[in-house]
C-alpha cells in the first residue's frame, strides 16, 4: 500500500529524531496509512504538535543510546554532551566536591544557569547557587534525555538561562526487567556495581511503573596514578613537584631584620628531620626542597554508595479525566577526602607564647593581631581530613489532565513536592580552645616530673602539652587526642509548586490551525544551612570560630514565592504553497513575581520555514533571567580559599609614586621591593546580599535541519547562537578586587582586602553583587546517518559537534574583559572551543555494537603560573576518548553486553596546581580513571 507523502515524511522525522547523540542500533519499523501520529509536547514549547524537529534546537538521546553507553548514572552520560563545558561538579571532584553529586553546565553558562526537568517538572538544585543533581535519577527508567540548547525563560521560567535537560521516564513498560552492571579500572581499582529492578503493568484502566535502583562506587587515590601523584607547579617554565609550605617539619617565619634572621641568613626556617625542635640548632633554611605533597591523600574518585526508588502511576476516570502521580526518592552516601589539616598559626588565631617550654627561639608566633611571625605546618597526628555526606531527596508529583468537553482543549492541573536533606560530618580538625592551651604557655613541673601546661601557680587542668615543634613524635599522640574534634553540618532545601495549564486549538488559518497554551503557577522556595556551633563565624571578621579557620561558616536561612502567568500561541503562516511547504511563527511570554525583588516578563519569538520538504530553516529569540537564590541572597559569611595574585609582589616606593592606588591596595606592604606571597590560595570571605536583582539576558538561534529525499536516513544540522547576559550574579572574584582597587582607589572595594602589618593577606571579602556581563556565541552541527537492512547488518553513524567562537567575560565596567574561549580559566574553567562526539552503531541480530568517541579541542592556559608578570601560555593539548561496547541477545529477553570505555587509555593533560585545585588536572572535563572494564547482563520476563 502507497504511503502518501506528507505522513512518509512525518515518520521519518520521527524516527530521525532518535537517531541522535551517541546512537545505539536502528530497528526499522513497517508503517501504513493507518498509522496515527500522536500530537506530544516537544522540550522547549508547552504546546502540543504532531512535529518533532521544530525551530528549538534539541539534542537528544534515546534508550538504546543510554544502555550502550554503558553509564550507570546520568551524570557520566551528560559529561559526554559536547554542549557541556565549563566546571560543573561530579564525583572525581574531591577538593570542593565529596557529595556524589553531578550537575550539568550547558554552554559553560555555569550549573545553576542550566534546568533541569523529570517529565517536564522541574528538579529544584540543591547547594548555594541552586544546581540539580542529576544522579538522583534512576538511569534505567529513563527513556529519553532531552537537551534544549536555547535559553527559554519564556517558557520555564528562572533558570533556563544556557538551556534545560529534560529527563522523560519511561511508561510502556509491562513485565519485569532485571539488571547488574559491574565495572573496574584497567589498574584494578575504581570498582562499580550497579543492580536495577524495574516493573511495570498497562491496563486499559491505567497503568504502573516501579523501579529499583543500588548503585556503588568505590574510591581511587590520586596516589595510585602517575600524573595525580605529586604535585605538580610551573614557574617560569620549569615544572617543579612543590606541594605546601605547610609541612610535617614546619616552616617559621622569622621577623625582618632580627637577629635570628641574620643568624640563619634567611626569612623562613624549618625543623630538620629527626631532630626534637626544640633546640635552634634543629633548624636550618627553609628550601624549594621542604614543600610538602599533600597529593597522594586525596582522591580522583570519591566513594558513594546510591539507593532510589521510583513509581509512577495513572488511573483514567473515565473517559475525559485521568490523574497520575510520581513518586522519586534517592538516598546518597559519599564523602572527600584531602590531605591532613594545614595550620597557619597567624590566619587561624593560634599564639605560640615565648614561654611556651619547646619554643627555643624566645619569641612568640602566631596569633590574628599580625604583631608575631607566623609559623605553618601540617598536622599529620589528627589524620586526613574526611567527611560523610548523607543526602535524601524525595520529589512528589500528584496531578490531574483530561479533555474539556468536545472541544480540542485538555487541561492540566498538578502539584510538586520536592525536599533534600543532607547531613554532612567532617573529621582531622583540632578544637581551639584546647589547642591553644595546649601550645600556649608551658613550663616543667618538678611536683610531677613533667611539662604541664600554664604558669607555675596557674596550671591548667586536664590539658596535655603538645610539642608544636615536633609533632611527628609519637610521643605526641596522646596530647594530639584530647585536641581532635569533628564537625557537623545540616542543609534542608524544599520546593513545592502548583501549576494550571491548558492547551488546545483556538482557529483555523491559511497556514493551518492556531494553537494555544496558556497557564499560572505558585511555588515556594525555602533553604537553611546550619553549621556546628564549634564553627559559626565570629565577629567582627567571621574568620574565626571554634576549630580551624577553613571550616568557619555561618548559618543561611530564608526562602521565597513566585507567582507566574503564562501565554504561548503557535501560529502556521503558510503551508504547501510554493516556496513554504510550511512556515510557522510561535510567540511566548510568562510573567514572574517574586516576593524578594518584584516582577519579570519574559518574552520569545520562533520562526520554522520548510522552503522544500527536506529542509527546516529555523531562528529563535529569547529572554531569559535567573533569579537570585536563597543563599545569594541570605548566605552568612564563610572562608574559602581563592588563588589570589597579589598586585603587591616586589612593591618598590616607585610603583606606589606612578600609581598611589597601590598605597591602597598595598596597605603595610614594604615598598623596598622585598614583599613576597608565600601561599598562592589566601582567605576569602563568601556573603550574601539581600538587594540583588535577576540576571537578564536574551538568547538568539538560527539554524537549519537538512534531510534530503534523495537519500534516506541522512539528517543534516546546524545551529549558530548567541547568549548576552548582564548583571551577573556572582561573589566577586578576589582578583577582580585588586584590580579594581589598585585602577580606581574605589574605598569599597579596597576595603575589601584586609592585610596583616607585615602585609601579609589576612582576608578578602567576596560579596555576592550583581556584577559585570557575559556574551558567548558558537555553532552546533550535527550529521547522522541511518543505513539499514544491509547484507552485514544496519547502522548507525552521528557526529554531534560544539564550537564555541567567543565567551567573553566583562566583570566590571572598567575591567579588562577576558577572553575565555579556546582557553581554560581559573574563574570559569574548561572552554575548549571545539567538542565532538561521533559514534558508529552496528546491529546484525542477536549481535549488536556501539564505538564511540568524544573529543575535547585543545586549548590554552594564559599566564600559568600566576606569578608577578605575564608568563608564555600553556598549550593544553587535545583528548580523545574511545568507548566500545559490545552486546548480545539471548531468546529477545537476555541481553548480555561487555565493554571497555577509553579503550586507548588516554591519560588527562597536566595543568599544574597552580590552576586547579584538584589532582594536576581539571576533573570536570578529563578522565581520571583510564582504562575502564564493564559488563552488564539485563533479564526481561
Amino acid at each position: 500500500m502507497a504511503v502518501n507523502q506528507d505522513l512518509k515524511s512525518a515518520i521519518h522525522v520521527v524516527l530521525m529524531s532518535s537517531a541522535i547523540a551517541a546512537t545505539s542500533v536502528y530497528a526499522p519499523a513497517a508503517v501504513s496509512q493507518e498509522v496515527a501520529l500522536e500530537e506530544v509536547v516537544i522540550t522547549g514549547s508547552r504546546i502540543r504538535r504532531v512535529d518533532q524537529e521544530t525551530a528549538s534546537p534539541v539534542f537528544a538521546m534515546d534508550r538504546s543510546t543510554i544502555e550502550a553507553s554503558g553509564a550507570t548514572s546520568l551524570g557520566e552520560l551528560m559529561a559526554q554532551v559536547p554542549v557541556v563545558s565549563g566546571a560543573a561538579t561530579n564525583p572525581t571532584v574531591n577538593n570542593g566536591g565529596g557529595d556524589g553529586a553531578s550537575t550539568v553546565e550547558l554552554r559553560g553558562l555555569g550549573d545553576e544557569r542550566t534546568l533541569v526537568l523529570l517529565n517536564g517538572r522541574r528538579v529544584g538544585g540543591f547547594a548555594g547557587n541552586g544546581a540539580a543533581d542529576v544522579n538522583i535519577i534512576p538511569i534505567n527508567l529513563v527513556e529519553r534525555v532531552d537537551v534544549l540548547k536555547e535559553g527559554a525563560g519564556a517558557i520555564y521560567g528562572t533558570d533556563a538561562v544556557a538551556g534545560v535537560v529534560n529527563f522523560v521516564t519511561r511508561t510502556d513498560l509491562d513485565g519485569m526487567e532485571l539488571s547488574y552492571d559491574f565495572g573496574q579500572s584497567g589498574e584494578s581499582d575504581g570498582r562499580r556495581d550497579a543492580v536495577g529492578l524495574a516493573w511495570g503493568t498497562q491496563g486499559e484502566k491505567g497503568s504502573v511503573i516501579i523501579g529499583l535502583n543500588y548503585n556503588k562506587q568505590e574510591s581511587i587515590s590520586a596516589g595510585d596514578r602517575k600524573f595525580s601523584r605529586d604535585a605538580l607547579y610551573l614557574y617560569g617554565g620549569t615544572i617543579y613537584a612543590f606541594g605546601s609550605s605547610r609541612t610535617p617539619n614546619g616552616r617559621i617565619f622569622l621577623p625582618a631584620g632580627s637577629q635570628l634572621a641574620t643568624d640563619f641568613g634567611c626569612s623562613s626556617i624549618t625543623k630538620n628531620e629527626g631532630a626534637a625542635g626544640t633546640d635552634i640548632d634543629d633548624y636550618r633554611c627553609w628550601s624549594g626542597d621542604d614543600y610538602y605533597n599533600y597529593q597522594p591523600l586525596n582522591l580522583i574518585m570519591t566513594p558513594q554508595e546510591r539507593g532510589s526508588v521510583f513509581t509512577a502511576a495513572n488511573y483514567n476516570v473515565n473517559d475525559s479525566v485521568e490523574v497520575y502521580a510520581q513518586l522519586l526518592h534517592n538516598y546518597t552516601t559519599s564523602g572527600f577526602q584531602i590531605a591532613a589539616l594545614p595550620f597557619d598559626s597567624r590566619n587561624d588565631n593560634i599564639v605560640i607564647p615565648a614561654d611556651n617550654y619547646y619554643n627555643p627561639f624566645g619569641i612568640g608566633f602566631g596569633g590574628i593581631d599580625g604583631t608575631n611571625p607566623n609559623a605553618l605546618w601540617r598536622m599529620l597526628g589528627l589524620g586526613e581530613r574526611r567527611n560523610k555526606v548523607q543526602t535524601t531527596t524525595d520529589l512528589v508529583t500528584l496531578g490531574a489532565r483530561g479533555t474539556i468537553m468536545d472541544t480540542s482543549w485538555d487541561w492540566d492541573l498538578s502539584g510538586n513536592y520536592q525536599g533534600i536533606g543532607q547531613q554532612i560530618k567532617t573529621s582531622g580538625y583540632y578544637l581551639g580552645n584546647k589547642f591553644q592551651a595546649a601550645i600556649g604557655p608551658s613550663f616543667f613541673d618538678a611536683a610531677s616530673n613533667s611539662v604541664v601546661c600554664g604558669t607555675p601557680g596557674e596550671i591548667i587542668s586536664g590539658c596535655i602539652p603538645i610539642n608544636v615543634f615536633d609533632m611527628q613524635n609519637p610521643d605526641q599522640a596522646a596530647g594530639l587526642n584530647t585536641i581532635t574534634a569533628a564537625y557537623s553540618q545540616r542543609a534542608t532545601y524544599t520546593y513545592k509548586d502548583v501549576s494550571l495549564g491548558f492547551s488546545g486549538d483556538l482557529f483555523e488559518a491559511p497556514g493551518g490551525t492556531v494553537k494555544a497554551a496558556v497557564g499560572a503557577g505558585y511555588s515556594e522556595n525555602f533553604y537553611s544551612f546550619d553549621t556546628d556551633t564549634l564553627t559559626e563565624s565570629q565577629p567582627p571578621d567571621f574568620a574565626t570560630c571554634g576549630l580551624s579557620q577553613e571550616t568557619c561558616s555561618a548559618d543561611t536561612r530564608g526562602g521565597y514565592d513566585v507567582t507566574s502567568l503564562y501565554a504561548e500561541v503557535f501560529i502556521p503562516l503558510l503551508a504547501d504553497v510554493p516556496g513554504a511547504q510550511a512556515l510557522n511563527l510561535t510567540l511566548g511570554t510568562q510573567y514572574s513575581d517574586y516576593s524578594t525583588f518584584g516582577d519579570t516578563t519574559n518574552s520569545s519569538v520562533k520562526l520554522e520555514w520548510r522552503p522544500i520538504d527536506d529542509l527546516l530553516l529555523r531562528a529563535t529569540w529569547s529572554e531569559v533571567f535567573r533569579a537570585p537564590t536563597t543563599s545569594n541572597l541570605y548566605g552568612g559569611k564563610r572562608a574559602n580559599a581563592p588563588t589570589f595574585n597579589d598586585p603587591c609582589v616586589g612593591l618598590t616606593a616607585a610603583d606606589v609614586a606612578a600609581n598611589p592606588n597601590l598605597a591602597l591596595a598595598c596597605e603595610n606592604v614594604p615598598t623596598d621591593g622585598t614583599f613576597a606571597q608565600p601561599n598562592s590560595q589566601i582567605t576569602g570571605l563568601f556573603s550574601g546580599n539581600p538587594d540583588l536583582q535577576p540576571e537578564t539576558g536574551d538568547v538568539i538561534t538560527v539554524g537549519f535541519v537538512y534531510q534530503p529525499s534523495f537519500l534516506g536516513g541522512l539528517s543534516v544540522s546546524a545551529d549558530w547562537w548567541q547568549y548576552k547576559l548582564n548583571d551577573i550574579i556572582t561573589s566577586v572574584d578576589v582578583n577582580t578586587t585588586a584590580d579594581i582597587c589598585e585602577k580606581t582607589g574605589d574605598p569599597t572595594y579596597c576595603g575589601y582586602i584586609t592585610r596583616f602589618q607585615d602585609g601579609q593577606v589576612f582576608i578578602i571579602d567576596q560579596p555576592t553583587l550583581n556584577f559585570g556581563k557575559l556574551e558567548t556565541s558558537g555553532v552546533d552541527i550535527g550529521l547522522k546517518y541511518v543505513l539499514s537492512n544491509t547484507r552485514a547488518g544496519s547502522f548507525q553513524f552521528s557526529v554531534d559537534t560544539t564550537y564555541i567562537d567567543k565567551y567573553d567575560s566583562t566583570p566590571c565596567d572598567i575591567c579588562e574583559t577576558q577572553k575565555v574561549a579556546g582557553t581554560f580559566d581559573r574563574q570559569y574553567g574548561n572552554y575548549a572551543d571545539w567538542r565532538a562526539l561521533a559514534s558508529i552503531g552496528w546491529s546484525f541480530e542477536p549481535f549488536t555494537a556501539l564505538l564511540s568517541a568524544r573529543y575535547v579541542a585543545g586549548m590554552v592556559i594564559h599566564d600559568p603560573d600566576g606569578a608577578p608578570g605575564e608568563q608564555p601560555d600553556l598549550n593544553v593539548p587535545s583528548v580523545t576518548y574511545v568507548d566500545l561496547t559490545l552486546g548480545y541477545t539471548f531468546a529477545e529477553n537476555l541481553v548480555f553486553n561487555v565493554g571497555i570505555d577509553n579503550l586507548t587509555d588516554e591519560q588527562p593533560p597536566i595543568m599544574f596546581q597552580n590552576n586547579v585545585l584538584n589532582a594536576n588536572t581539571d576533573v570536570s572535563t578529563y578522565d581520571t580513571v583510564g582504562m575502564y572494564y564493564r559488563a552488564s547482563i539485563k533479564y526481561k520476563f
